[in-house]
């Protein structure tokens, strides 16, 4: 399965000039929840194999991580290597597939950001036993994805947005809806672009994704089965997760 089968969200694949715009603004929680957990198991050196522009590295380098940044995308690591630069971070940004890059060993992996629903669930095995690969013994992989068992019609439709930002004389605005196959578990949503530049007349674009999500408990049988102990699930800030009201698992496994 190459890159087109992934069907990811158009300021991925198309508007990567504005991805950080349209999707950075709800991470300081979520990142705070990262460093607390990671802090809490003596973890120094990070991978961050889904980094896209930078988000979790940025932050944990602040922190005092020593990160690793890889993604599939080079357009969005040429802009992640170019926040590097004015900030005169020096990191290490590596081009590569979760599913198949061999890095070296860390005390962590992380996949932030609903990432791994990108994947097939047989994608996702695949990028698990992976990860474990890229750990040393007692490592940790901490993940975010969508909890399949909250997402009632109601939290479905509350993913619904009409975003609206400004990118230098850009204005953008996207209108996205979701609908969700229960049986399969797969998260569809439905993009539609504006983009006005200057006096311009507007570009529209159109796209869609799907996201694969899983219960807790298909995340912790699937991290079993390829040498993973659960130790933890959360609230994506770090909250206590309740199975059936906490729309995202932030999941942290051990490799044993």
């Amino acid at each position: 399965m190459g890159k087109s089968a992934f069907n990811l969200p158009l300021e991925y694949s198309k508007l990567h000039q504005y991805f950080d715009a349209l999707c950075s603004g709800n991470d300081d929680s979520k990142n705070r929840a990262l460093e607390k957990i990671l802090k809490e198991h003596n973890v120094k050196t990070v991978l961050d194999l889904t980094c896209g522009t930078g988000s979790q590295v940025f932050w944990l380098l602040k922190s005092g991580y020593k990160v690793t940044g890889a993604d599939f995308s080079p357009a969005l690591l040429k802009i992640a290597q170019e926040k590097a630069q004015q900030e005169k971070r020096d990191v290490h940004f590596i081009e590569g597939d979760m599913r198949t890059i061999k890095v070296g060993t860390f005390d962590a992996v992380i996949t932030i950001a609903n990432a791994v629903g990108h994947l097939t669930k047989a994608g996702f095995e695949k990028a698990i036993k992976n990860i474990y690969s890229n750990l040393r013994d007692g490592g940790l992989y901490v993940f975010d994805i969508f909890n399949l068992d909250a997402m009632t019609d109601k939290a479905v439709d509350s993913l619904a947005m009409d975003l609206k930002r400004t990118v230098n004389n850009t204005n953008i605005r996207n209108v996205q809806y979701s609908t969700l196959d229960r049986k399969s578990g797969r998260l569809t949503s439905y993009d539609q672009f504006t983009i006005k530049e200057d006096a311009n007349k507007p570009k529209i674009l159109k796209g869609k994704f799907t996201l694969q999500l899983y219960t807790a408990i298909e995340l912790r049988e699937m991290l079993d089965q390829s040498g993973f102990e659960t130790i933890a699930q959360y609230g994506l800030d770090g909250s206590k997760f309740v199975e059936k009201k906490t729309q995202s698992i932030l999941t942290v496994a051990k490799k044993m």
